[in-house]
């Protein structure tokens, strides 16, 4: 790993580079406060001291350097710094507002039972399961036969991992308390206090605290800590902890906003246009003579829809969709549609930056794209990225193969979010390296992001179960995992696959970091391509 890790830029590279980017804001409050002070001092009326803004001119009895009057006349970076100044004032207020917690989690009792059976199966074989687990009906959470024993190598496994999401705690400090607080969380997305007059939550619960400790081969201290040892414990609770967002200048957001409407340009110079679904954009193009009819029949390919990661959009995938364009340099055959998600995407002047979507509305939008141009007559091929693995598992989960033919995931986060690897790596690990740095500050900490993760992610809806993996037979999967990835713990994911029978829909290449699939130098994306409109 440390080897892997030496081909990166040294973290301080991208500290200097933020502390750059980051100082341009204070710069402009100190210049904004400059420009305005000096002019307010000297000026007789408030008229005289707006001519002297508008103008630039310093007064007369100012007794300046010549350099430091010459920057302090400049009106057009007046105009800018104020603009920042501006603008830093609404990102924290909006950063405030986004502090208030979103409702509970809306989880159905079947899917209750299979994110509980999910847990409780992590780490054991199709065999192991049936001799340790003992199920019942669809919405009857199972038991376990025996309690593994303490030393037992499940036991301990499932004693590590649990951990994880208890910071600053080892495996037999975890309380009771702790573990309530924690389910609380991830099954209903409430504190456990706000349950009390839920019987039925409790109940469940109360079983599920007392299968984990059979599980894992240790009960739990029920115990009530003083003061001062709780403070000294961290759960994470995703939804319910404050929101960190690091500020960043106006600049950054307007430069993203030009390249985007540059990139969108020239994307439609290859045929990409954009078109609208209410206030969702996405992107469509169709290749002269395609239609539906004639991909039903097998007579031409199937549509492509391509789900983006976090990041900065289709400025990011810019070189993404003009392979899935542009294959081999010659216009695509097949017709391509990608969703676009402003919250997630830089999009900070998109009404849509702060109202992510939620399962509901996003297969319904989905839907209305591929209805508007015939692509639900014949169904699609989806490669998803990162973030958009999630996409990707609602609308697999919504449709199955009646819609979706082919699934494509490139860095999946969809797989064991029971497990704390990613949430614990992307939000709240110290950060080592370049790649974690850049990924924190530019994608984590960025308020739109920062907002998706931290108040409207529903883990229960979002993870994908290896149970829902479509027959690979009449449904071609492929998994592409790099082992050096910050994010998702490859090697995990990995087993996990592997213990269901999936290890040969598994893509692995030991040295590839977060997104070098796609966008590294090296990257698979030819491949990849080729995967998504290779014959059915």
């Amino acid at each position: 790993m440390r080897a892997l890790l030496k081909r990166q830029p040294p973290k301080a590279v991208a500290q200097l580079f933020v502390l750059v980017l980051w100082g341009l804001v204070p710069f402009s409050w100190l210049y904004v406060l400059l420009f305005v002070g000096i002019r307010a001092y000297y000026a007789h009326s408030t008229a005289e001291l707006g001519r002297m803004l508008l103008t630039g001119r310093l007064p007369s009895g100012v007794g300046l350097r010549p350099r430091l009057a010459r920057l302090l006349s400049q009106r057009r970076l007046f105009v800018w710094t104020l603009c920042e100044t501006v603008f830093s004032t609404s990102y924290r207020l909006l950063a405030r507002r986004i502090q208030a917690r979103q409702a509970g989690y809306n989880i159905t009792r079947q899917m209750l039972v299979r994110s509980i059976t999910s847990v409780l199966s992590d780490g054991l074989d199709e065999q192991e399961c049936k001799r340790l687990l003992r199920r019942g009906s669809k919405e009857e959470i199972p038991s376990l036969t025996q309690a593994l024993p303490y030393s037992d190598p499940r036991a301990v496994q499932f004693r590590d991992e649990m951990a994880g999401w208890f910071l600053g705690v080892a495996p037999d400090q975890i309380t009771r308390q702790d573990v309530q607080e924690w389910l609380a969380w991830s099954l209903f997305g409430r504190k456990y206090a706000e349950l009390h007059d839920d019987d039925e939550k409790l109940r469940i619960m109360d079983h599920t605290i007392d299968l984990f400790a059979a599980r894992r081969g240790l009960p739990f201290k029920d115990v009530q800590l003083a003061p001062q040892e709780a403070k000294r414990k961290r759960v994470m609770l995703l939804t319910i902890d404050p929101v960190h967002v690091h500020t960043r200048p106006l600049l950054l957001y307007a430069t993203t906003f030009l390249l985007t409407h540059g990139t969108l340009a020239v994307l439609h110079a290859l045929g990409l246009k954009r078109y609208w679904i209410g206030d969702l954009p996405y992107l469509v193009y169709v290749p002269d003579g395609w239609t539906p009819e004639r991909s039903k029949r097998g007579e031409a390919p199937l549509p492509a829809v391509f789900l983006h990661g976090l990041g900065f959009g289709v400025v990011q995938y810019a070189s993404v969709l003009y392979a899935l364009l542009r294959p081999g340099g010659r216009p695509a055959p097949r017709p391509l549609l990608v969703p676009l998600q402003p919250w997630m995407s830089y999009d900070f002047f998109s009404p849509r930056f702060l109202r992510p979507w939620q399962v509901p509305e996003a297969c319904a939008a989905v839907m209305q794209m591929l209805q508007r141009h015939g692509f639900d007559q014949c169904g699609v091929s989806i490669l998803s990225h990162s973030m958009g693995t999630i996409l990707h598992t609602w609308l697999l989960r919504a449709w199955g193969h009646a819609i979706v033919r082919r699934s494509l995931f490139v860095d999946p986060v969809c797989f064991q979010l029971w497990a704390p690897h990613i949430c614990y790596r992307f939000l709240y690990k110290p950060t080592d390296s370049f790649v974690e740095f850049v990924l924190r500050y530019f994608v984590a900490r960025e308020l739109g992001t920062a907002n998706l993760l931290m108040r409207h992610f529903d883990w229960s809806a979002n993870v994908l179960l290896t149970e829902e993996i479509p027959d690979r037979t009449h449904h071609p999967v492929r998994i592409y995992l790099g082992g050096a990835d910050t994010v998702v713990k490859a090697s995990s994911v990995i087993q996990c696959l592997g213990r269901a029978g999936l290890e040969d829909l598994i893509e692995h290449r030991p040295s590839f970091h977060h997104g070098e699939f796609l966008l590294g130098p090296n990257n698979l994306l030819p491949d990849i391509v080729r995967t998504l409109d290779s014959p059915m």
